[in-house]
C-alpha cells in the first residue's frame, strides 16, 4: 500500500466515522427539543436580569442548555416556567 492508497483509505474511514457520529448525536435544534430561545428573549419575556436567569438555572426552575459557548433555553421549558410564575 502506497501513501496515496493509505490517504484514500484514511479519508474514507474518517467520512464513515463522521457519518455515524452525526447519525447518533441528537441535533440541538431537533424536533424533540423544540424551538430554542436566547437569554435576551427569556429576559424580555419575564422582565428579569441575567442574575435571575442564573439563579433559576441553579435552582432548577428554568434549565439552560449550552451549545458550544452559547446559552439557549427550550421554549417549552420557558412556557412551563411562565405558567408556574403566573400561579
Amino acid at each position: 500500500m502506497d501513501y496515496d492508497d493509505f490517504t484514500r483509505v484514511l479519508e474514507e474511514f474518517a467520512d464513515k466515522v463522521a457519518d455515524k457520529v452525526k447519525a447518533a448525536a441528537p441535533s440541538p435544534c431537533s424536533q424533540d427539543d423544540g424551538e430554542l430561545m436566547t437569554a435576551k428573549e427569556v429576559r424580555t419575556m419575564f422582565g428579569v436580569t441575567d442574575k435571575t436567569l442564573y439563579v433559576w438555572n441553579k435552582t432548577g426552575f428554568l434549565s439552560r442548555i449550552r451549545i458550544g459557548g452559547v446559552v439557549r433555553y427550550r421554549r417549552a421549558d420557558v412556557e412551563r416556567a411562565a405558567q408556574v410564575k403566573i400561579k
